[in-house]
């Protein structure tokens, strides 16, 4: 079912970022269409919204946000802008209302630096714009190499060889890239033959370099993610609960395994 969406006029769209290398946030949208079942957004939006709607179910447009980005450059010199932080920039949506892509145009007449994170291969439409900014990276958010384990996990997301693909072609048009593992998931990223492959298809791709993060117990994304598994992938259940139960023992061994792999493949610290 297609989210419900809403067009918005947001009061102001930068948002000052406590994220290592990333001086503001930029969010186009509210919510988001990929409706990953682990994701973390919806306990940061619900926050500020008041209330809790299902991820996934809705999306609110900033219509008015290349706007406010332009004035909001003015105090912008060589800072490094992320999109997006709190959603995907190039969610389904993004292929029709285009905010995402008026809000680079904006940031190419600008000195600012921007950083990409999206699950989306719609940003190669985008290359065009992103060859005028004075620089840019564009990294993919991938969890999983396997397009049937992503399609039960990450059910509005194009599938992780979609990404790869995306990736390779923006590494050879000159663009840094690189992959970041956000999370890696209990119950199949412990396992070197789920992990490696998304090395090896990095490597094989261009990217820079590939990061890990492990997978935050925090209740709300603990239950989403376990109903997700029970309801689609059952024989991960298991490994998953086993992970629950030593969940700090699980963050040390699949952060090693991260950095034995990156080790092994070349890549290096972003």
């Amino acid at each position: 079912m297609a989210p419900a969406t809403r067009e918005v006029e947001c009061k102001s769209i930068l948002t000052r970022s406590g994220i290592p290398g990333v001086d503001f946030s930029l969010n186009p949208y509210v919510g988001c269409a990929h409706a990953c079942t682990y994701c973390y957004a919806p306990c940061i939006v619900s926050r500020f919204r008041g209330r809790q709607e299902p991820w996934g179910s809705f999306v609110e447009i900033k219509v008015n946000a290349a706007a406010k980005l332009r004035r909001a450059l003015r105090r912008v010199s060589r800072e490094v802008i992320l999109l997006s932080s709190v959603t995907d920039p190039y969610q389904p949506l993004e292929r029709k209302t285009e905010i995402t892509r008026a809000c680079l145009a904006e940031i190419a007449t600008s000195s600012a630096q921007i950083s990409i994170l999206t699950k989306s291969d719609l940003v190669t439409r985008d290359m065009d714009i992103l060859d005028s900014i004075s620089s840019v990276e564009v990294g993919f958010s991938i969890s999983t190499a396997d397009d049937g384990i992503a399609r039960a996990l990450e059910p509005g997301a194009p599938p992780p060889s979609r990404r790869f693909a995306a990736l390779e072609r923006l590494s050879a048009a000159g663009f840094r890239t690189w992959v970041f593992i956000a999370p890696a998931i209990p119950g199949i990223s412990e396992l070197e033959d789920q992990l490696e492959p998304i090395y090896v298809r990095a490597r094989d791709a261009g990217a820079s370099c590939v990061r890990l993060d492990p997978f935050n117990f925090y209740p709300p994304m603990t239950a989403s993610l376990a109903a997700a598994l029970r309801r689609c992938l059952p024989e991960r259940l298991a490994p998953f609960r086993e992970a629950l139960a030593r969940r700090a023992e699980y963050a040390a061994e699949v952060q090693a395994l991260g950095d034995e792999l990156a080790a092994r493949y070349g890549f290096g610290e972003k």
